[in-house]
């Protein structure tokens, strides 16, 4: 049963000696509970309204905080290790008239034997032909840090098995797992270096599970330490990065209400060191970060040649071209290579720029075409005309070397998932900033925590509404998860085999830009595809005459009831 595997999952961490390395971590800051709680203020359920299921609530200065604003009715503590957190969790259980209660295992928590609950509203469960109703009576927050579990053939993060059991809850029998009560808003603390995996800010860390939990729930990062020191795996083109940057703001600007305090903002990122002109005056007024190597030689050479040839390097700043100037020495040799080199690489990537530039102009004009012809084909030569422009596009793409390459169809791949409406990820609807973390606000600096505020949806259920539907539609995501970054065309033949052109024609809106589609599918990643074209290629599916029988993909798979077993990391 999926909420009884948690729960033994739940205990089996509590169980672990709470080392700095692997334990679990813990909030220290009350300013930083009071600045999240200020900014979830007008989301929350009015104070006396809503019981709370606290799950590893730890030294509890979380708990106290959401208590204090929420007043519930009732306060579940589900600790396993109940004695390790004493002095923390019992003076709130033993206060007069307390509203905490304790349970060790979230089965308990649910059972309406145990009256740990004010109300247990059955009817909002889901049940044959009704979708669960959303349960505002009933929030959910838990610290699902600490080291890796090993339950049930799972061997993983804690945060990453809680979130295949919500969605499992939800798609496999709702009137048994976290939503038996109706759906239930879920406020969860991660590790930071896990949120890559729920909300990520690149279709380049997107996965299998990241497009369940799309499917499935809205999920908003709600605070996080900065993005300032984050892998480029997981960041967007700085170009792309501070046009969404400026539309949040634009959006936020003027707004009555709450505004983010100023220690909580992120800062912009930096230029890309490849953007500007590589010229000594232009590196040294630039802002922008790198580890290159040849940056701090060339400045400090050119230093050199400025004091100790003055005359020579005037009719350099002055225009003339270093060749007739001349490189007589080899400070001056060096100092002319590496500007060559620097100069070459710019004018290349500047290059892979205008390709991306040019595809997201061409998708732009062709989906306003589509929308112009209000639900009338296009006309066959401005079809025609965009295609041609498309496949000289392509083109050029493949004439840049690899390096330019691989950032052209990552950068259009990010400008793809921005510009559909809605944004494909969602980070990329998020409302405003997340308020940034610090590492002094954490038991250690290097064990910061994420809050992610996930609110589960029920819509895809009124799609996939049959057993069938749903098996497949969980088999199409699980095996296009292993060509995210490559072609649709390619993982539909991985998918179907034989008769890839008939499976296609199945497809509605697989060739239409206005839907995530393309007209050519070898150049159109997996990654980019919405959560829609995912759902809509498992309908296909499961009316396609020659797939793979259902029982046939439950045998070659996990159990359908059991948490997410496969590898910890998937991204392709």
């Amino acid at each position: 049963m999926v909420l009884r595997s948690f729960a033994r999952c739940a205990s089996t961490v509590a169980k672990k000696t709470l080392s700095r390395g692997s334990g679990r971590y813990e909030i220290t800051s009350q300013r930083l509970c009071d600045d999240i709680l200020n900014r979830l203020r007008t989301s929350l359920p009015a104070p006396n309204t809503c019981d709370i299921i606290d799950i590893n609530p730890g030294r509890g200065l979380w708990s106290k905080s959401l208590h204090h604003v929420l007043q519930p009715r009732r306060h579940v503590l589900v600790e396993s290790d109940l004695e390790r957190y004493t002095e923390y969790l019992q003076p709130l259980l033993k206060s007069h008239g307390s509203a905490y209660r304790h349970a060790t295992i979230l089965e308990d928590v649910f059972d309406p034997g145990k009256q740990l609950l004010n109300q247990y509203d059955v009817e909002k469960a889901g049940s044959v032909g009704k979708v669960p109703e959303y349960n505002r009576s009933l929030l959910m927050t838990v610290n699902l840090s600490g080291g890796k579990i090993s339950i049930g053939g799972y061997m993983g993060s804690l945060s990453r098995k809680f979130f295949d059991e919500l969605y499992l809850s939800l798609l496999s029998n709702p009137r048994s797992g976290f939503f038996r009560y109706g759906l239930i808003r879920v406020l969860a603390w991660i590790p930071d270096h896990e949120k890559d995996s729920y909300i990520p800010r690149t279709v380049h860390a997107r996965h299998k599970q990241t497009v369940m939990l799309e499917a499935t729930t809205d999920i908003t990062e709600v605070a996080g330490a900065s993005a300032e020191a984050k892998s480029t795996r997981y960041r967007k083109w700085p170009d792309l990065e501070l046009e969404e940057l400026a539309a949040i703001d634009a959006k936020t600007k003027g707004a009555s209400g709450y505004k983010i305090p100023k220690s909580r903002l992120d800062t912009p990122p930096p230029r890309e060191l490849l953007s500007i002109e590589p010229t000594p005056r232009n590196l040294r007024k630039a802002d922008f970060t790198s580890d290159a190597e040849w940056v701090p030689r060339l400045l400090e050479l050119d230093s050199h040649i400025k004091q100790k040839y003055p005359h020579w390097y005037r009719r350099y700043a002055s225009g003339q071209s270093i060749r007739k100037l001349g490189l007589k020495t080899p400070p001056q040799k060096e100092w002319g290579e590496l500007l060559r080199r620097a100069n070459t690489t710019h004018k290349t990537h500047m290059k892979a720029v205008e390709v991306v530039n040019q595809e997201r102009q061409l998708i732009s004009e062709w989906k306003s075409a589509i929308f112009n012809a209000k639900n009338s084909p296009l006309d066959p030569d401005t079809e025609r005309s965009f295609q041609n422009r498309a496949e000289a596009i392509k083109e050029n793409l493949k004439a840049l070397n690899r390096t330019n390459r691989i950032f052209a169809e990552k950068a259009i791949d990010d400008c793809r998932a921005w510009d559909m409406s809605p944004p494909i990820l969602a980070w990329n609807r998020r409302e405003a900033h997340p308020l940034i973390v610090h590492d002094t606000e954490f038991d250690a600096s290097y064990r910061q925590m994420a809050l992610l505020d996930v609110v589960p949806r029920a819509d895809l259920l009124s799609k996939v509404d049959t057993y069938d539907k749903m098996v497949c539609f969980r088999y199409i995501v699980a095996t296009l998860s292993l060509y995210f970054s490559k072609s649709v065309a390619e993982a539909l033949r991985g998918l179907v085999h034989e008769g890839l052109n008939d499976f296609v024609k199945t497809i509605p809106g697989i060739h239409d830009p206005t839907k995530g589609g393309w007209y050519d599918l070898t150049t159109l990643r997996v990654r980019v595809l919405p959560m829609d074209m995912f759902v809509e290629i498992g309908l296909a599916y499961e009316k396609w005459p020659f797939r793979t029988s259902t029982e046939a993909i439950l045998m070659a798979t996990a159990d359908p009831m059991a948490g997410y077993s496969g590898q910890e990391d998937d991204m392709k």
